[in-house]
């Protein structure tokens, strides 16, 4: 015996919004996000760099400038994320990402919210 599930439409649209929402749609053919914060846990001071590619195509030769030295990412595809850790000789006040074709975003750290334990 086979079971027939009945969906309301008006769930079946709600649900689609909802995916659509959530789901990044590259507006541009060559894009990056760029993410630099710092988190003090109490215990030490930790620096992040995320990269993500947001664009339809391909972004090359992707040079993360930390302003003492610099990492160098060869390719980032579409929805490809990288995270890094400067060293802690890295400079602290901002991060300058190139990339071709004509990218550059300059990021100063942000610091992330802390979280209140409750006991």
């Amino acid at each position: 015996m086979a079971l027939i599930y009945v969906v309301p439409a008006g769930v079946l649209v709600t649900m689609l919004a909802v995916f659509l929402a959530n789901t990044p749609i590259a507006t541009q053919d060559y894009a990056l996000d760029v993410d630099a914060f710092k988190d003090n846990d109490d215990m030490m001071l930790m620096y992040r760099v995320i990269i993500t590619n947001i664009g339809r195509n391909d972004v090359t030769n992707v040079l993360v400038d930390y302003g003492t030295y610099k990492d160098f990412i060869p390719r980032l595809k579409p929805g490809e994320r990288i995270i890094l850790s400067p060293s802690d000789h890295a400079s602290k006040e901002q991060v300058i990402v190139t990339a071709e074709p004509n990218i550059r975003i300059v990021k100063e750290y942000r610091s992330i919210a802390k979280m209140v334990k409750v006991h």
